[in-house]
């Protein structure tokens, strides 16, 4: 009898659940499609579905292996979708809002195991590779992912849908299969098609050293290092370019609360631009910059996550009030969450793309 009565209070319960083919939308808890006469704008058009692949993680993980599509909710952006082409000017593709899986959400279970752990424990200095069938591949910081401001703008999209004006018919092209969509970009150069691999990677392009007791933190130069090759120095007393101020809420990943200081000091596209003007939508697409400390201390940013926002809010070299105590220049972004990704006694900026 007692059996009989816990099979029927779990029959009772499985009832009140949504079904297996009626998940709950990852953004509203709603189960059902969205009302087209309701408030939304973006929720006026049919979707257009998108033809999935295998997909698979590799590289520092714990587990590298297969993703199950199956055990993840899904989550939606919305995108203006554009590029510059060779001529400078915009080629407008459409506005669309976009359906699918999170970078975040498909990478959570797959536990980071740096290969330079020992030395360098932060997973500051890490970043992915998403790579299709056909060898074309697009970068991410894994901050991008896992340690900004806003989760979940990074999905590989299973669907696709018309974000429609209320005065004119829009019919913009739809895709035929599944591909990665970057909501914070600006331009639309790190989309990718029928991605199939994820790489996930800890920087090794060249070794610095840790020095947790520097007594000397002073940098007078930040070298500018592309590739292998010192194409430039920052020269940190008199670096020429307009200046931006910033407010924070300064907050550590060990420590915590640091505070509400301010960041003021020139921005850095325009000490970098002219090394990323050839072949800039490549650069977008596939460019990393490891930003360095005289300490050693390293953060990874994509060069996209740096100069193509959408919010259009980019880094600083800050100065701080005694550069010669904490080093002249620290690298500062408002798009990061943690303090960690400001660098400070900042001694080199190296560029490469993957």
């Amino acid at each position: 009898m007692k059996r009989i009565i816990l099979a029927a209070s779990a029959l009772f319960m499985a009832s009140l659940l949504p079904s297996c083919g009626n998940h709950p939308d990852g953004i509203s808890g709603a189960t059902k499609d969205y009302d087209s006469n309701g408030n939304s704008f973006y929720h006026r058009t049919t979707e257009t579905k998108l033809k999935t692949c295998d997909l698979r993680v590799e590289g520092e993980v714990r587990k590298p292996g297969e993703i199950n599509l199956k055990h993840y909710f899904k989550r939606e952006v919305v995108y203006k979708q554009a590029v510059l082409n060779d001529s400078g000017q915009v080629a407008f593709t459409g506005a669309y809002r976009y359906r699918g899986y999170s970078l975040f959400d498909l990478l959570n279970p797959f536990v980071l195991e740096k290969k330079n752990a020992k030395e360098f424990v932060p997973a500051t200095d890490v970043y992915i590779i998403i790579e299709n069938n056909s060898g074309d591949r697009v970068v991410f910081s894994w901050a991008e992912i896992f340690l900004g401001h806003n989760m979940h703008q990074v999905l590989i999209a299973t669907e696709q849908a018309d974000v429609e004006p209320y005065k004119v018919k829009v019919n913009y092209p739809k895709d035929s299969v599944w591909k990665v969509v970057a909501a914070n970009d600006l331009f639309a150069y790190r989309e990718l098609k029928n991605p199939s691999r994820i790489i996930v990677k800890s920087f090794d392009r060249k070794y610095y050293e840790i020095n947790r007791e520097l007594k000397d933190p002073f940098s007078p130069t930040v070298n500018l290092v592309v590739d292998d090759s010192l194409m430039g120095v920052i020269d940190t007393l008199n670096a020429v370019a307009p200046h931006a101020r910033y407010h924070s809420v300064f907050y550590g990943m060990g420590m915590g609360y640091h505070g509400t200081p301010t960041f003021e000091g020139p921005l850095l596209r325009p000490l970098v631009e002219n090394f990323l003007a050839k072949d800039g939508a490549k650069w977008m697409r596939t460019g990393i910059a490891c930003v360095v400390g005289k300490d050693g201390f390293r953060n990874i940013f994509s060069v996209s996550e740096l100069f193509n926002r959408v919010d259009q809010v980019e880094p600083i070299l800050a100065i701080p009030e005694n550069p010669k105590k904490s080093g002249y220049y620290r690298l500062y972004h408002p798009s990061a969450f943690y303090a960690d990704f400001s660098v400070r006694n900042l001694s080199e900026i190296y560029l490469f793309r993957e």
